[in-house]
């Protein structure tokens, strides 16, 4: 079946009230953990106890992998008792940690990070109206970062709709899980609508079932309710937020871990050079303009405003009191532009920093507020 035919037909079976349903998380604010799924989309795997080790196998013998991933078995030896060498292990704590990130978060509000909400999502259709083109990427410390018109999201893995998958996770790695289980939880915001739905399969955000059919727009609203109810007390801290600007996680990694960048968009020192050098050139240029004014003032002071003797007395008093005029219009510009982001950015940090203590507190309340600052 192709994606967008797929698509449509969840976007009937499921209706209005599943859209109206799907937007607003049931039971109110988010209250605890993710304690697993109660519509599972695939059953292709299952839990082997051992004397010394859980091994998670699949139900097929002739497809032990990874469901979505044949790259990946799961095999014993893949999944070797000690952490430490497990294959397994390694390939999720690849795919899903977002440990360099995390580091950098704290810093964050110091550069006019926007708010901590995690809400701070916006529909994968609304992205559009921002100017923005989705760029599908596998790597998860990309997901729900953008740059300028670019936004980058991270694909569903085939194996989250398993049960087997998430009882072995919690067991074998509780970072990997936090990680997983906040991952999913931007899903619920950013598949809001029919539209989202669609969109996220013809882009293959969203992963077949096993019957090699998408999930119906109903079916998948069934399998997201779980993670909805997950506050942050369970969730990796990458996942505090929402969407980030990757310009200022670059600019922190420059300034706290002295780092040239997190991610470097082009990849070559041209490129880098010219985003460094675009402000030092743009503080030149109105230095020179400020110096020329200054320059041609003094010359027409030197032929004296009032000389008649010169021609050109009008000019002359023109070229010493416009250049004046220049300086001043130029220094209220600045002063008035500098104010301006002081505020906004000083309110931001408070505002941020107030959120901070009331999620310390356990208030839950604070997600219903607005999600962003001044400065997103």
């Amino acid at each position: 079946m192709a994606p967008h035919n797929a698509a449509g037909a969840a976007s009937k079976s499921a209706g209005s009230s599943a859209a109206t349903a799907f937007t607003t998380p049931p039971g109110g604010a988010p209250s605890g953990s993710f304690d697993g799924l109660t519509h599972e989309l695939s059953d292709e795997l299952d839990i082997i106890n051992t004397a010394d080790r859980r091994i998670l196998k699949a139900k097929d013998v002739d497809r032990q992998h990874l469901p979505g991933q044949p790259r990946v078995r799961l095999s014993a030896f893949s999944q070797h008792p000690d952490p430490a060498h497990n294959q397994l292990l390694d390939y999720l704590r690849e795919e899903h940690l977002t440990t360099g990130l995390d580091d950098l978060l704290p810093y964050m509000r110091y550069i006019f990070v926007q708010t901590p909400s995690y809400r701070h999502i916006m529909p994968l259709h609304h992205q559009k109206a921002h100017a923005r083109e989705v760029m599908v990427n596998e790597k998860a410390g990309l997901h729900l970062v953008w740059y300028y018109e670019r936004m980058f999201i991270k694909p569903i893995p085939a194996y989250f709709y398993s049960q087997a998958f998430w009882d072995y996770l919690r067991q074998a790695d509780e970072d990997v899980f936090a990680a997983a289980v906040g991952f999913m939880r931007s899903y619920y915001y950013l598949i809001q609508y029919p539209i989202d739905f669609e969109d996220g399969c013809k882009m293959r955000l969203i992963p077949k079932k096993p019957d090699g059919h998408y999930p119906t727009y109903e079916e998948f609203c069934k399998f997201m309710e779980p993670f909805v109810q997950v506050d942050d007390n369970h969730v990796s801290r990458r996942f505090h937020y929402g969407e980030l600007r990757l310009t200022r996680i670059n600019r922190t990694a420059f300034l706290f871990r002295r780092r040239l960048a997190y991610f470097h968009i082009y990849p070559q020192w041209g490129s880098f050079l010219a985003h460094i050098f675009a402000p030092v050139i743009t503080v030149f240029a109105i230095f020179s303009v400020v110096l020329n004014s200054m320059q041609v003032g003094l010359a027409a002071l030197a032929m004296g405003p009032g000389n008649e003797d010169s021609g050109w007395p009008a000019f002359i008093s023109v070229s010493v009191y416009f250049p004046v005029a220049i300086i001043i219009f130029v220094a209220g510009f600045l002063s008035f532009a500098l104010l301006c982001l002081a505020i906004m950015g000083i309110r931001d940090f408070i505002r941020g920093n107030r959120v901070r203590r009331r999620k310390k507190k356990g208030d839950l309340t604070v997600e219903d507020e607005k999600t962003h600052g001044m400065v997103w």
